[in-house]
């Protein structure tokens, strides 16, 4: 490419944020102009990019090597990294960007607040506006592309448990599982508003391939299946909502992680309740439903700040002088984590959909 600026517009078009000026600002960021020159040449090797820019092979090695730390570039085969694609999507690339445990030697402090921004400034506009035509699009489609997995404690005496409703054994069945750092809490939390549910960190669960990718890239830790579930433990404690791809598989085809989601932080969420889009465009429920023994109930409230999806309230009920709980099943999306505080046991949850709500 002749001008230098041509290779960060090109580089945008492929994550269809050309005339994102937002978008342009980050890549600007990211790369020198010489480094995005040499990224427009992807896919290749370090050769093959030496000779399509005419730069020496040792300052290829050296700029993609930084580019695969920063999340710009991913290599091709993640035990040997040496070819390299264009991170595929905009939002796959300010995941990993972000998520940068293990990895403080690629930015000051100052930079990395000034990272974040940059990230900040495209999400809360061109993001947002991707996000809330995606999920209307979707919807119209009738298509639910994630899911919400109970929290596993909450339906231990279910009888009919389904492997990917399980969150225990969908890291069984991994053959590789590393924790890194949850990139949306540490942007909330960079950007001055930290998580108002969990200081856990890290707290992310990859699986196989990103797992692999994580490793390679040198942030986070491979853990194994105790941990693992040690981690989801915390995550069910502190009210964080389990989040699939929604099809009936857990290894066949995997997801990348196991979201363990905040409102407040969520990107997908948080971005989606920015542009007014309904929590049933974003999410299938689980097969499970929240419901109230009122005999039980002893009216302390605190499943109502457990519930993220405002499906509980406190009512006055007909022979109790005190406010109980009271499920709204339209809103109640089958997390369960607020049955992990009701201690006398009033809140249950009910399995009230056959297997077939989950697609195969």
């Amino acid at each position: 490419m002749s001008e230098s600026s041509d290779a960060y517009k090109f580089l945008a078009e492929k994550h269809k944020f050309g005339d994102s000026e937002t978008y342009l600002r980050v890549l600007r960021f990211l790369m020198t102009p010489q480094q995005a020159e040499m990224v427009a040449q992807l896919p290749g090797s370090f050769e093959e990019v030496a000779q399509r820019t005419g730069l020496e092979v040792d300052r290829v090695k050296k700029d993609l090597g930084l580019l695969h730390r920063k999340g710009v570039v991913i290599p091709t085969d993640y035990k040997n990294p040496e070819s390299f694609i264009f991170c595929k999507h905009a939002e796959r690339m300010w995941e990993i960007c972000e998520s940068l445990m293990g990895l403080d030697d690629l930015y000051t402090d100052e930079e990395t607040k000034q990272l974040f921004k940059l990230w900040d400034d495209w999400k809360n506009t061109d993001y947002a506006d991707m996000n809330a035509e995606r999920w209307h699009n979707l919807k119209a489609m009738g298509i639910q592309a994630l899911r919400v997995v109970p929290a596993y404690k909450a339906i231990l005496d279910s009888p009919e448990i389904l492997p990917h409703e399980d969150a225990r054994e969908m890291v069984r069945v991994q053959p590789l599982v590393t924790v890194v750092s949850c990139s949306c809490r540490k942007h909330k939390g960079m950007m001055g508003n930290p998580c108002s549910r969990t200081e856990a960190d890290p707290n992310c669960l990859q699986f196989a391939k990103s797992a692999e990718y994580t490793l390679s890239r040198g942030h986070g830790r491979e853990v194994s299946v105790d941990e693992a579930i040690s981690i989801i433990d915390r995550n069910e404690e502190d009210g964080l909502v389990h989040v699939w791809v929604n099809h009936a598989k857990v290894a066949a085809v995997q997801p990348y992680a196991l979201c363990s989601c905040c409102r407040c932080c969520c990107t997908v969420w948080h971005y989606a309740d920015l542009r007014g889009v309904a929590n049933d465009e974003v999410f299938a429920k689980s097969r499970y439903e929240a419901r109230v023994d009122q005999d039980l109930c002893d009216g302390c409230q605190d499943c109502v700040d457990r519930c993220q999806f405002d499906a509980i309230e406190m009512q006055k009920v007909e022979g109790s002088k005190r406010l109980k709980a009271v499920v709204d099943p339209e809103k109640c999306f089958g997390c369960g984590v607020c049955t992990l505080v009701c201690e006398p046991g009033a809140l249950r949850m009910h399995l009230v959909r056959p297997p077939e709500h989950i697609p195969a």
